[in-house]
């Protein structure tokens, strides 16, 4: 299928057109710090990685059917650094500094080549818009990082009620459009095989992944998989993207 014929380019959000400017245990531990934290940040990693997996299971979309997305970000917080703190300590307080400073420029920044992509998406007439498993912060971080305008529309997964790789999430974007569009006629870019390759294309959708961990054998075809954002707006700008 030729690129003229994509009406709706949507985009996952956290490693593929969002980068964090330092990882998440790094600025965990550097404000923790500041309240008398005495881990490394190899226990923040560790810690965080195996709470966030565990708060996922127990209370999926960020708690969306159980707990308020807050409480459910205080209580990844919490047991993520309570071990290495002082019985003083208020958990609460550094929950929400963190929550907070996460809404912000300080901690994220927009992939290199991703203002470009979207430009040559627009050019070619597309609707563009962005999907994500996400709380409701993302509409204020994209806007802290400049880029709030250039999109159509935005979806999370928390606002909605469905997470990728569920079709509905696909179906929603489509429905956003107010437009005559066919899901053959959708494309989404993201970096997870899972939930945005699998999932756009279980929904009808082109979908391509940027990702540069995956090579050469890795599922699905090499010619949908990009290494980074730049190399892709370089295939859409000389039209030599293969859907």
């Amino acid at each position: 299928m030729s690129l003229k014929n994509i009406k709706l380019v949507t985009f996952d959000v956290t490693n593929t057109l969002l980068k964090f400017k330092v990882p998440v245990w790094e600025y965990y531990a550097k404000i923790a710090r500041d309240h008398g934290f005495t881990g490394t940040e190899e226990h923040v990693k560790a810690n965080f990685k195996k709470i966030f997996k565990q708060m996922s299971e127990q209370h999926p979309n960020y708690g969306r059917k159980s707990i308020e997305w807050q409480d459910w970000w205080c209580r990844v917080v919490s047991a993520t650094l309570r071990d290495h703190l002082p019985s003083n300590a208020n958990l609460n307080v550094i929950a929400h500094t963190l929550i907070n400073e996460f809404r912000t420029d300080r901690c994220w920044q927009c992939a290199q080549g991703g203002d470009k992509l979207i430009d040559n998406f627009k050019k070619l007439g597309a609707t563009v818009g962005v999907i994500s498993n996400f709380d409701p912060r993302l509409h204020d971080i994209l806007q802290n990082v400049s880029l709030r305008k250039h999109f159509d529309f935005i979806i999370t997964s928390y606002e909605v009620g469905y997470s990728k790789p569920d079709e509905q999430i696909f179906k929603g974007a489509i429905s956003k459009c107010n437009k005559n569009i066919s899901p053959s006629e959708a494309l989404h870019v993201g970096d997870d095989v899972v939930k945005d390759y699998e999932g756009a294309r279980a929904a009808g959708w082109h979908a391509i992944l940027v990702n540069p961990s995956l090579g050469k054998g890795s599922l699905p075809s090499e010619e949908h998989v990009f290494k980074s954002l730049q190399d892709l707006s370089n295939a859409v700008e000389d039209m030599k993207l293969k859907l």
